[in-house]
């Protein structure tokens, strides 16, 4: 994987699994915490998956009667 982030501060961060952190980073809580965001955006990113192919009820709630003809 290639290294995008800039020059200065290469020396200190590398990226591991699309997040920012400090080169040799071992702390098992900093990785808990990288899993447990990861599981999340995959869940929401299925659960809009799913409610744009209508498998899923959608973000609308009630009846929405838009007029300016009121």
């Amino acid at each position: 994987m290639t290294n995008n982030l800039p020059t200065n501060l290469q020396d200190r961060y590398e990226i591991r699994d699309g997040f920012i952190i400090k080169k040799g980073e071992t702390d098992p809580a900093i990785f808990a915490a990288m899993e447990s965001i990861k599981t999340d955006m995959a869940r929401e990113t299925a659960r809009r998956q799913a409610i744009r192919e209508g498998r899923t009820p959608g973000g609308q709630w009630g009846v929405w009667n838009i007029s300016d003809r009121h």
